[in-house]
């Protein structure tokens, strides 16, 4: 089995389905689908998983005084696009989309649920492209209001990009102590830094 590095949109589709995702001997894990191609997501480093829990508890946290109906994860969750099954490092879904993925058993959750989804990019890596540009124009097709992408490189940044018109657009772009404040889903008032430590 080998992944696919090319973020080429043109690139063939390759050989592979949902179905052998999860029947190969790794059940899948590390890994996204692409195009018909497996995606290697690279061994995430200590400062990329702890900023994917920093995001997570932002969001928790964030939700639970909004009073907000809605399930905060990532990681492992699964959400299926017509040409690609991804697993984003954060987000925010609609409660009621989790209940119901829980009480069928299901495997895979629809994109179209998300309020927020979250990328911490892995620099070097066959998901950096994708997360730069690929995902961005999946994420905006299915609809997602805000994305974000977070990297370490310069310094610690968080890219906001909201939907216009089913594209993304440069919302804030704050670095280090720069303090983000968006509205939706709900008020989030945070700094880059403030969220990687929430990750400890």
């Amino acid at each position: 089995m080998s992944a696919a590095l090319d973020s080429d949109p043109t690139f063939g589709r390759g050989p592979y389905t949902p179905d052998d995702l999860h029947n190969s001997p790794e059940e899948g894990k590390g890994y996204e689908l692409w195009n018909g191609w497996l995606i290697e997501k690279m061994s995430p480093s200590g400062r990329h998983n702890r900023m994917g829990r920093g995001l997570r508890r932002l969001f928790a946290d964030a939700a639970q005084r909004a009073g907000a109906d809605v399930f905060v994860d990532g990681g492992e969750y699964e959400f299926q696009f017509p040409t690609a099954v991804r697993k984003p490092d954060a987000f925010i879904l609609e409660g009621a989309a989790e209940r119901e993925l829980a009480d069928s058993d299901g495997l895979y959750l629809n994109p179209s649920d998300l309020y927020l989804v979250a990328e911490v990019v892995s620099r070097r890596s066959g998901s950096e492209a994708h997360d730069r540009k690929v995902k961005r124009e999946e994420y905006a097709a299915a609809g997602i209001p805000q994305y974000w992408i977070v990297d370490f490189r310069p310094a610690l940044t968080i890219q906001v990009l909201n939907l216009e018109n089913g594209h993304y657009v440069d919302g804030p772009r704050v670095t280090g102590d720069e303090l983000l404040v968006v509205e939706q889903p709900f008020e989030i008032s945070v700094t880059p830094e403030t969220v990687y430590l929430l990750g400890r």
